[in-house]
Protein backbone atom coordinates (compact mmCIF):
# COMPACT_ATOMS: atom_id res chain seq x y z
CA UNK A 1 0.00 0.00 0.00
CA UNK A 2 1.15 3.55 -0.72
CA UNK A 3 -0.06 6.45 1.43
CA UNK A 4 -0.11 10.01 0.07
CA UNK A 5 0.03 12.72 2.67
CA UNK A 6 1.27 16.15 3.67
CA UNK A 7 3.66 14.46 6.11
CA UNK A 8 6.79 16.47 6.92
CA UNK A 9 9.90 16.34 9.05
CA UNK A 10 9.54 18.02 11.51
CA UNK A 11 5.77 17.56 11.56
CA UNK A 12 3.71 20.62 12.51
CA UNK A 13 0.57 19.42 10.69
CA UNK A 14 -2.28 17.33 12.04
CA UNK A 15 -2.16 15.23 8.88
CA UNK A 16 1.38 14.18 9.72
CA UNK A 17 0.55 13.40 13.35
CA UNK A 18 -2.25 11.08 12.28
CA UNK A 19 -0.21 9.31 9.62
CA UNK A 20 2.67 8.74 12.04
CA UNK A 21 0.31 6.91 14.40
CA UNK A 22 -1.08 4.75 11.61
CA UNK A 23 2.33 3.82 10.24
CA UNK A 24 3.52 2.65 13.64
CA UNK A 25 1.40 -0.47 13.04
CA UNK A 26 2.63 -1.14 9.48
CA UNK A 27 5.99 -2.59 8.56
CA UNK A 28 8.07 -0.83 5.92
CA UNK A 29 7.20 -3.71 3.56
CA UNK A 30 3.46 -3.15 4.04
CA UNK A 31 3.27 0.59 3.43
CA UNK A 32 5.31 3.50 2.14
CA UNK A 33 4.70 7.24 2.20
CA UNK A 34 4.55 9.65 -0.74
CA UNK A 35 4.52 13.25 0.38
CA UNK A 36 5.18 16.89 -0.39
CA UNK A 37 8.70 18.14 0.10
CA UNK A 38 8.75 21.04 2.51
CA UNK A 39 11.51 23.68 2.42
CA UNK A 40 13.22 22.03 5.41
CA UNK A 41 13.70 18.81 3.40
CA UNK A 42 16.79 18.66 1.20
CA UNK A 43 17.24 14.93 0.55
CA UNK A 44 15.16 12.90 -1.90
CA UNK A 45 14.04 10.69 0.98
CA UNK A 46 13.74 11.01 4.72
CA UNK A 47 12.50 8.72 7.47
CA UNK A 48 9.60 8.98 9.84
CA UNK A 49 10.17 8.17 13.52
CA UNK A 50 8.46 4.84 12.74
CA UNK A 51 11.28 3.98 10.32
CA UNK A 52 9.29 4.32 7.10
CA UNK A 53 10.89 6.10 4.19
CA UNK A 54 9.21 9.22 2.85
CA UNK A 55 9.30 9.58 -0.95
CA UNK A 56 8.82 13.16 -2.11
CA UNK A 57 6.58 13.44 -5.17
CA UNK A 58 5.84 17.18 -5.08
CA UNK A 59 7.12 20.33 -3.42
CA UNK A 60 5.68 22.95 -1.12
CA UNK A 61 7.00 26.48 -1.21
CA UNK A 62 7.00 29.14 1.46
CA UNK A 63 5.99 32.51 0.04
CA UNK A 64 5.02 35.91 1.38
CA UNK A 65 1.35 36.24 2.22
CA UNK A 66 0.53 38.07 -1.04
CA UNK A 67 2.02 35.23 -3.09
CA UNK A 68 -0.02 32.40 -1.62
CA UNK A 69 -2.68 32.53 -4.37
CA UNK A 70 0.02 32.19 -7.04
CA UNK A 71 1.47 29.16 -5.24
CA UNK A 72 -1.95 27.47 -5.13
CA UNK A 73 -2.36 27.84 -8.89
CA UNK A 74 1.20 26.68 -9.54
CA UNK A 75 0.53 23.45 -7.65
CA UNK A 76 -2.27 22.63 -10.09
CA UNK A 77 0.05 23.17 -13.05
CA UNK A 78 2.48 20.67 -11.54
CA UNK A 79 -0.12 17.90 -11.17
CA UNK A 80 1.23 15.97 -14.22
CA UNK A 81 4.67 15.77 -12.61
CA UNK A 82 3.18 14.59 -9.33
CA UNK A 83 1.16 11.91 -11.15
CA UNK A 84 4.24 10.77 -13.05
CA UNK A 85 6.33 10.43 -9.89
CA UNK A 86 3.57 8.68 -7.98
CA UNK A 87 2.94 6.27 -10.85
CA UNK A 88 6.65 5.46 -11.12
CA UNK A 89 6.88 4.85 -7.37
CA UNK A 90 3.78 2.64 -7.26
CA UNK A 91 5.06 0.49 -10.12
CA UNK A 92 8.57 0.20 -8.70
CA UNK A 93 7.33 -0.84 -5.27
CA UNK A 94 4.56 -3.12 -6.53
CA UNK A 95 1.80 -1.30 -4.65
CA UNK A 96 -1.74 -2.67 -4.78
CA UNK A 97 -3.61 0.18 -3.02
CA UNK A 98 -3.43 3.91 -2.32
CA UNK A 99 -4.49 5.52 0.96
CA UNK A 100 -5.10 9.11 -0.16
CA UNK A 101 -5.23 11.59 2.72
CA UNK A 102 -7.29 14.73 2.25
CA UNK A 103 -7.16 17.90 3.16
CA UNK A 104 -4.91 18.47 0.13
CA UNK A 105 -7.06 18.18 -3.01
CA UNK A 106 -4.09 18.19 -5.40
CA UNK A 107 -2.72 15.02 -3.78
CA UNK A 108 -6.22 13.53 -3.67
CA UNK A 109 -6.63 14.26 -7.39
CA UNK A 110 -3.22 12.79 -8.22
CA UNK A 111 -3.93 9.68 -6.15
CA UNK A 112 -7.25 9.15 -7.91
CA UNK A 113 -5.63 9.45 -11.35
CA UNK A 114 -2.88 6.97 -10.47
CA UNK A 115 -5.30 4.46 -8.92
CA UNK A 116 -7.46 4.58 -12.05
CA UNK A 117 -4.49 4.35 -14.40
CA UNK A 118 -2.84 1.40 -12.63
CA UNK A 119 -6.00 -0.35 -11.48
CA UNK A 120 -5.13 0.05 -7.78
CA UNK A 121 -7.59 -0.05 -4.91
CA UNK A 122 -8.34 3.48 -3.71
CA UNK A 123 -9.01 4.32 -0.07
CA UNK A 124 -9.61 8.06 0.41
CA UNK A 125 -9.05 9.27 3.97
CA UNK A 126 -11.07 12.45 4.60
CA UNK A 127 -9.85 14.50 7.54
CA UNK A 128 -12.44 17.14 6.61
CA UNK A 129 -15.50 17.35 4.41
CA UNK A 130 -14.63 18.32 0.83
CA UNK A 131 -17.40 19.22 -1.61
CA UNK A 132 -19.65 20.57 1.15
CA UNK A 133 -16.96 23.02 2.24
CA UNK A 134 -16.29 24.66 -1.15
CA UNK A 135 -17.89 27.57 -3.02
CA UNK A 136 -17.96 28.90 -6.58
CA UNK A 137 -15.54 27.35 -9.08
CA UNK A 138 -13.90 25.38 -6.27
CA UNK A 139 -17.30 23.83 -5.48
CA UNK A 140 -17.79 22.77 -9.10
CA UNK A 141 -14.41 21.04 -9.28
CA UNK A 142 -14.85 19.46 -5.83
CA UNK A 143 -18.23 18.09 -6.89
CA UNK A 144 -16.67 16.59 -10.03
CA UNK A 145 -13.71 15.04 -8.22
CA UNK A 146 -15.55 13.83 -5.12
CA UNK A 147 -18.16 12.03 -7.23
CA UNK A 148 -15.42 10.14 -9.07
CA UNK A 149 -13.36 9.45 -5.99
CA UNK A 150 -16.37 8.02 -4.13
CA UNK A 151 -17.28 5.88 -7.15
CA UNK A 152 -13.73 4.57 -7.47
CA UNK A 153 -13.15 4.02 -3.74
CA UNK A 154 -13.39 0.58 -2.19
CA UNK A 155 -14.05 2.31 1.13
CA UNK A 156 -13.90 5.94 2.24
CA UNK A 157 -12.21 6.43 5.59
CA UNK A 158 -13.41 9.43 7.60
CA UNK A 159 -12.09 11.05 10.74
CA UNK A 160 -15.01 10.43 13.09
CA UNK A 161 -18.33 8.70 13.54
CA UNK A 162 -19.90 12.14 13.33
CA UNK A 163 -18.55 12.62 9.81
CA UNK A 164 -19.63 9.09 8.88
CA UNK A 165 -23.21 9.73 10.01
CA UNK A 166 -23.44 13.06 8.15
CA UNK A 167 -21.99 11.73 4.88
CA UNK A 168 -24.07 8.55 4.90
CA UNK A 169 -27.17 10.75 4.78
CA UNK A 170 -25.82 12.65 1.76
CA UNK A 171 -24.29 9.71 -0.14
CA UNK A 172 -26.25 6.50 0.44
CA UNK A 173 -24.47 3.44 -0.89
CA UNK A 174 -20.93 4.75 -0.29
CA UNK A 175 -18.95 2.65 2.21
CA UNK A 176 -17.84 5.17 4.87
CA UNK A 177 -15.64 3.79 7.67
CA UNK A 178 -14.45 5.78 10.70
CA UNK A 179 -10.67 5.89 11.01
CA UNK A 180 -10.04 8.04 14.05
CA UNK A 181 -6.88 9.87 15.05
CA UNK A 182 -4.21 7.62 16.51
CA UNK A 183 -1.17 7.80 18.75
CA UNK A 184 1.66 5.32 19.18
CA UNK A 185 2.72 5.76 22.79
CA UNK A 186 1.76 4.33 26.14
CA UNK A 187 -1.04 6.00 28.05
CA UNK A 188 0.56 7.67 31.07
CA UNK A 189 -0.44 6.82 34.61
CA UNK A 190 -2.57 9.26 36.56
CA UNK A 191 -0.62 11.53 38.90
CA UNK A 192 -2.08 13.85 41.56
CA UNK A 193 -2.74 17.30 40.15
CA UNK A 194 -0.96 20.36 41.51
CA UNK A 195 -2.93 23.07 43.23
CA UNK A 196 -3.86 26.07 41.10
CA UNK A 197 -2.55 29.48 42.10
CA UNK A 198 -5.64 31.63 41.64
CA UNK A 199 -3.53 34.78 41.29
CA UNK A 200 -2.15 33.46 37.98
CA UNK A 201 -4.07 30.66 36.25
CA UNK A 202 -2.05 29.24 33.37
CA UNK A 203 -4.09 28.22 30.33
CA UNK A 204 -2.57 26.28 27.44
CA UNK A 205 -3.50 26.10 23.76
CA UNK A 206 -1.80 23.86 21.21
CA UNK A 207 -2.45 23.81 17.47
CA UNK A 208 -2.94 25.78 14.31
CA UNK A 209 -5.03 28.89 13.65
CA UNK A 210 -7.74 28.53 11.00
CA UNK A 211 -11.45 28.96 10.38
CA UNK A 212 -12.16 25.83 12.41
CA UNK A 213 -11.12 27.56 15.65
CA UNK A 214 -10.40 31.22 14.90
CA UNK A 215 -13.60 32.71 16.31
CA UNK A 216 -13.26 30.78 19.56
CA UNK A 217 -9.55 31.65 19.82
CA UNK A 218 -10.27 35.37 19.41
CA UNK A 219 -12.82 35.26 22.22
CA UNK A 220 -10.39 33.34 24.45
CA UNK A 221 -7.59 35.84 23.86
CA UNK A 222 -9.92 38.77 24.54
CA UNK A 223 -10.99 37.12 27.80
CA UNK A 224 -7.38 36.50 28.85
CA UNK A 225 -6.21 40.01 28.03
CA UNK A 226 -9.13 41.53 29.95
CA UNK A 227 -8.50 39.38 33.03
CA UNK A 228 -6.38 40.11 36.03
CA UNK A 229 -5.24 36.58 36.76
CA UNK A 230 -5.27 34.53 33.53
CA UNK A 231 -2.28 33.78 31.31
CA UNK A 232 -2.27 31.88 28.01
CA UNK A 233 0.62 29.80 26.70
CA UNK A 234 0.20 29.57 22.91
CA UNK A 235 1.95 26.57 21.32
CA UNK A 236 1.59 26.97 17.57
CA UNK A 237 3.50 27.01 14.30
CA UNK A 238 1.23 29.79 13.02
CA UNK A 239 3.25 32.73 11.60
CA UNK A 240 3.58 35.87 13.68
CA UNK A 241 1.84 38.02 11.06
CA UNK A 242 -1.27 35.83 11.33
CA UNK A 243 -1.40 36.05 15.13
CA UNK A 244 -0.97 39.82 15.01
CA UNK A 245 -3.57 40.23 12.27
CA UNK A 246 -6.17 38.20 14.17
CA UNK A 247 -5.47 39.85 17.53
CA UNK A 248 -4.18 36.66 19.15
CA UNK A 249 -1.52 38.56 21.06
CA UNK A 250 -1.27 40.51 24.29
CA UNK A 251 0.72 41.07 27.47
CA UNK A 252 -0.87 38.01 29.07
CA UNK A 253 -0.29 35.74 26.04
CA UNK A 254 3.05 33.99 25.61
CA UNK A 255 3.99 32.39 22.30
CA UNK A 256 6.08 29.19 22.44
CA UNK A 257 7.31 26.71 19.83
CA UNK A 258 8.34 23.51 21.59
CA UNK A 259 9.50 20.52 19.59
CA UNK A 260 7.31 17.41 19.38
CA UNK A 261 9.32 15.76 22.15
CA UNK A 262 9.00 18.82 24.39
CA UNK A 263 5.31 19.42 23.81
CA UNK A 264 3.83 17.00 26.35
CA UNK A 265 6.06 18.39 29.09
CA UNK A 266 5.10 21.94 28.06
CA UNK A 267 1.38 21.14 28.34
CA UNK A 268 2.05 19.67 31.78
CA UNK A 269 3.20 23.09 32.99
CA UNK A 270 -0.27 24.56 32.38
CA UNK A 271 -3.15 24.44 34.87
CA UNK A 272 -5.93 23.97 32.29
CA UNK A 273 -5.95 23.29 28.56
CA UNK A 274 -8.28 25.21 26.26
CA UNK A 275 -9.81 23.30 23.32
CA UNK A 276 -11.42 25.84 20.92
CA UNK A 277 -13.75 24.64 18.17
CA UNK A 278 -15.90 26.96 16.07
CA UNK A 279 -17.93 28.85 17.24
CA UNK A 280 -18.69 30.57 13.96
CA UNK A 281 -16.59 31.26 10.88
CA UNK A 282 -16.08 30.79 7.18
CA UNK A 283 -16.51 27.02 7.03
CA UNK A 284 -19.68 25.19 6.05
CA UNK A 285 -21.97 24.20 8.96
CA UNK A 286 -21.30 20.49 8.32
CA UNK A 287 -17.60 21.13 8.94
CA UNK A 288 -18.19 22.51 12.42
CA UNK A 289 -20.57 19.67 13.19
CA UNK A 290 -18.13 16.94 12.21
CA UNK A 291 -14.55 18.15 12.86
CA UNK A 292 -12.69 16.29 15.60
CA UNK A 293 -9.51 18.34 16.26
CA UNK A 294 -6.30 16.32 16.23
CA UNK A 295 -5.03 18.22 19.26
CA UNK A 296 -7.70 16.44 21.32
CA UNK A 297 -5.45 13.37 21.68
CA UNK A 298 -2.37 15.07 23.19
CA UNK A 299 -4.79 16.98 25.42
CA UNK A 300 -6.28 13.71 26.67
CA UNK A 301 -2.79 12.37 27.37
CA UNK A 302 -1.50 15.54 29.03
CA UNK A 303 -2.89 14.76 32.51
CA UNK A 304 -4.32 18.25 32.69
CA UNK A 305 -8.04 19.20 32.82
CA UNK A 306 -9.57 20.27 29.51
CA UNK A 307 -12.01 23.12 28.93
CA UNK A 308 -13.68 22.78 25.52
CA UNK A 309 -15.07 25.98 23.97
CA UNK A 310 -17.07 24.25 21.27
CA UNK A 311 -19.73 24.79 18.64
CA UNK A 312 -23.21 23.87 19.82
CA UNK A 313 -24.42 20.50 18.60
CA UNK A 314 -21.03 19.44 17.26
CA UNK A 315 -19.81 15.85 17.35
CA UNK A 316 -16.84 17.03 19.43
CA UNK A 317 -19.13 18.37 22.17
CA UNK A 318 -21.20 15.19 22.18
CA UNK A 319 -18.12 12.97 22.36
CA UNK A 320 -16.50 14.90 25.19
CA UNK A 321 -19.72 14.86 27.19
CA UNK A 322 -20.26 11.16 26.54
CA UNK A 323 -16.85 10.37 28.02
CA UNK A 324 -17.02 13.19 30.59
CA UNK A 325 -13.41 14.09 29.87
CA UNK A 326 -13.71 17.87 29.45
CA UNK A 327 -15.70 20.79 30.78
CA UNK A 328 -17.76 21.75 27.71
CA UNK A 329 -18.88 25.35 27.09
CA UNK A 330 -21.05 25.96 24.02
CA UNK A 331 -22.25 29.47 24.86
CA UNK A 332 -20.22 31.97 22.76
CA UNK A 333 -20.22 34.55 25.57
CA UNK A 334 -16.65 34.67 26.98
CA UNK A 335 -18.14 35.42 30.39
CA UNK A 336 -19.68 31.93 30.43
CA UNK A 337 -16.30 30.44 29.54
CA UNK A 338 -14.64 32.47 32.30
CA UNK A 339 -17.21 31.23 34.82
CA UNK A 340 -16.50 27.61 33.83
CA UNK A 341 -12.76 28.17 34.27
CA UNK A 342 -13.30 29.70 37.72
CA UNK A 343 -15.50 26.79 38.81
CA UNK A 344 -12.93 24.27 37.67
CA UNK A 345 -10.11 26.10 39.43
CA UNK A 346 -12.06 25.89 42.70
CA UNK A 347 -13.06 22.22 42.32
CA UNK A 348 -10.06 19.92 42.71
CA UNK A 349 -12.28 16.82 42.74
CA UNK A 350 -13.80 17.70 39.37
CA UNK A 351 -10.37 18.37 37.87
CA UNK A 352 -9.16 14.94 38.98
CA UNK A 353 -12.30 13.28 37.61
CA UNK A 354 -11.82 14.90 34.19
CA UNK A 355 -8.18 13.83 33.97
CA UNK A 356 -8.91 10.23 34.99
CA UNK A 357 -11.74 10.04 32.45
CA UNK A 358 -9.51 11.56 29.75
CA UNK A 359 -6.88 8.85 30.20
CA UNK A 360 -9.58 6.19 29.83
CA UNK A 361 -11.06 7.93 26.76
CA UNK A 362 -7.61 8.06 25.15
CA UNK A 363 -7.68 4.26 24.84
CA UNK A 364 -10.12 4.65 21.91
CA UNK A 365 -7.29 6.14 19.85
CA UNK A 366 -4.56 3.58 20.47
CA UNK A 367 -2.86 2.80 17.16
CA UNK A 368 -3.02 -0.97 17.65
CA UNK A 369 -6.81 -0.92 18.03
CA UNK A 370 -7.46 1.61 15.25
CA UNK A 371 -5.14 0.06 12.67
CA UNK A 372 -6.42 -3.46 13.34
CA UNK A 373 -9.88 -2.32 12.19
CA UNK A 374 -8.35 -0.42 9.29
CA UNK A 375 -6.45 -3.48 8.06
CA UNK A 376 -9.59 -5.62 8.26
CA UNK A 377 -11.40 -3.14 6.00
CA UNK A 378 -8.55 -2.89 3.48
CA UNK A 379 -7.91 -6.65 3.35
CA UNK A 380 -11.53 -7.29 2.40
CA UNK A 381 -10.81 -5.70 -0.97
CA UNK A 382 -7.30 -7.01 -1.67
CA UNK A 383 -6.47 -10.38 -3.25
Amino acid sequence: MIATSLVVEPMPLADAFVLKGLLSQFSADEALVAAERWPANTADQTHLPSGHRVHFISSRWTWPKRGQRFIRWLKWLLIPRTVFRLTKLARKEGCNAILASFPDEQLLFASYLVARRLGLRLFPYLHNTYRENRRGVAYAFASWLQQRVFKRASAVFVMSEGMQQELEKLYPGVNFCPLVHTFDQQIPRFEPLPLIDRTRVRLGYMGSVNDANLDALKRICQMVNASGNLALNFYSAAPDWQLNKEGLVGERIRRERPTDSELVDALGNDDLLILPHGLTGGLAPIEYRTIFPTRTIPYLLSRRPIVAYSAQGSFLSRWLRQHDCAEVVEDPDPAVLRAAIDRLCDDAQRREQLVRNALVAAEHFGADRVVADMKKTINRFLP
